[in-house]
């Protein structure tokens, strides 16, 4: 028997565009609901519900300090909500504007301007602001110009930046307009763009016929997504202000928050999803991070009805990139393709039918609280009322169609269930895919919760591309196990580890003990 080690499972990750015989060993053909990280394969941490159930469904997340308290604003289709912990318990305050925004999913945008939120539907209503005062509500906009209204409000330097601008009731689809630069502690006091004491302005972005979609800052410059081009804007000052210049002609944006900037190494880039790919770009070049990876499967698999629900965040202390989407059927996003940007490896996991998330801070209560860890007990990895996986400083909040706030990587569970976790490589040959091999033992190396099971199971396939005959799963139980003995033969084999009964596990390798039967 020759055994055949697979060491870092993690190191390539999942790779669904090249069939499975022509992968490299350590590559997988298929995963849900697990991730790489470290040159390991573990089962995603899980999500549990936080903030009790809101009274409606949050469309858009923001997080907000009040007096020194962490909060986290939620707005839906006509509210929005301020929530925290306080002694104890979960509390919403109403803070809706006395005139209510028509909010749908995926066309809210805003940012935290100098500790000042700020909002905007895109419902044909002016941008927003809360003072923070509890008893307050939201506000216009103070200084925003009568009669106008925008697709999209972010921030770029120390001013705020409108896209696709409607006046008088005209839409301006390719029209940029910021205002002057606020001073520190306040905002921005006009948007006159004839006013030539003052830095605001507007112009068009009218080459092509493409219309804005977003934009999001990187480095010193905004960069302006249309639906099939990218722009750089640059702060130059002077008379003109802010320079535009192409980045790229070829690519723009799929949906309105499909971009999100992340550091990678000591340089700061956004990861954007376009029309047709997934990208990072510096600013100047752009590079493909799904080519020959899993591009043409992530396109396919989104439900076309729904893909104006598609949206990205990050998950940056597990150096993660999350693409959320509908799957096809599915009328939210219930699926992640989940892009690790430091390894450059690729997953997928289920979500709870999610409309946004957004990463930041959260309430020290929310995190080692065991009353919102809902793993099991005998099963659960955080000590009691103790630490919780991720920083409290570094949390992911997830809001639901189904009228929840989740906290993600906050179990071991899916909201209190065991998940259906695995990974699977098919088609394996051995560089001799005309000869019949037989397995009879794999070793693996997993830890996790001791006593629990991971199941693996073994099969077989004639042909490179057929459907595998698969052997009975066989239970290794975490702190007990050492091999599990399976006889298969074939010219094509497949390993397959799937969560048995642990909560939470993990592949650090295993080697498979293989011998040659000959041809026939």
């Amino acid at each position: 028997m020759k055994p055949i080690p697979f060491d870092k499972p993690g190191a390539i990750g999942v790779i669904k565009d090249v069939a499975a015989s022509e992968l490299p060993p350590g590559a997988w053909s298929d995963a849900s609901n697990v991730r790489f990280l470290d040159g390991a394969a573990l089962q995603f941490l899980g999500h549990g519900q936080v903030y009790n159930s809101p009274s409606e469904a949050p469309q858009y997340l923001l997080q907000a300090n009040v007096g020194g308290l962490r909060y986290w604003l939620y707005a839906t289709a006509a509210h929005v909500f301020a929530v925290s912990n306080a002694s104890g318990s979960s509390v919403h305050t109403d803070i809706t504007h006395v005139t209510p925004r028509a909010g749908t999913v995926n066309a809210w945008s805003g940012c935290v301007f100098g500790g000042v939120p700020v909002l905007n539907a895109g419902d044909g209503k002016p941008p927003m602001y809360w003072d923070q005062n509890l008893t307050h509500k939201f506000a216009d906009l103070p200084a925003w110009p009568a009669g106008v209204s925008c697709k999209v409000i972010r921030q770029y330097k120390n001013m705020l930046i409108a896209l696709g601008v409607t006046k008088a009731g005209t839409l301006y689809p390719y029209m940029v307009k910021w205002s002057n630069l606020a001073v520190a502690g306040a905002l921005p006091s006009t948007w006159n763009e004839a006013d030539a004491t003052q830095d605001a302005g507007e112009f068009d972005l009218a080459e092509g016929q493409d219309p804005l979609v977003d934009g999001l800052g990187l480095k010193d410059s905004f960069v302006v997504y249309k639906e099939s081009s990218t722009w750089a804007i640059d702060y130059i000052g002077g008379v003109f202000i802010l320079k535009p210049r192409k980045v790229s002609g070829m690519s723009g944006l799929l949906n309105m928050n499909c971009a999100v900037d992340f550091d990678s190494g000591m340089q700061n880039m956004h990861f954007v999803v376009t029309g047709s790919d997934i990208v990072i770009h510096d600013g100047f070049s752009a590079a493909s991070v799904l080519d020959k990876k899993a591009r043409r499967f992530f396109f396919q698999n989104i439900d076309v009805t729904n893909k104006g629900k598609v949206f990205v965040f990050k998950n940056p202390f597990l150096n993660e990139i999350l693409v959320a989407y509908p799957s096809i059927g599915a009328t939210w996003c219930d699926t992640a393709l989940v892009y690790n940007y430091v390894d450059g490896t690729v997953s997928f996991r289920t979500l709870p039918n999610i409309t946004h998330a957004a990463y930041g801070p959260v309430d020290n209560s929310l995190a080692g609280n065991w009353n919102q860890d809902s793993a099991p007990w005998d099963t659960d990895l955080t000590a009691w009322n103790g630490p919780d996986y991720t920083p409290d400083t570094a949390r992911v909040m997830m809001g639901s169609a189904d009228v929840k706030l989740f906290l993600l990587d906050a179990s071991a569970s899916f909201d209190g269930e065991l998940p259906d976790a695995w990974i699977e490589r098919r088609a394996l040959h051995f560089d001799a895919p005309e000869r019949i091999k037989e397995i009879s033992c794999v070793r693996p190396r997993i830890s996790g919760n001791r006593g629990g099971t991971v199941m693996v199971r073994l099969g077989w396939s004639d042909t490179p591309d057929g459907e595998p005959t698969w052997a009975d799963a066989d239970p290794f139980t975490i702190g007990s196990t050492i091999k599990v003995d399976r006889f298969v033969s074939g010219r094509y084999l497949a390993i397959r580890f799937e969560t048995g009964t642990a909560y939470s596990w993990r592949l650090d390798g295993f080697s498979i003990e293989v011998s040659d039967a000959g041809e026939f």
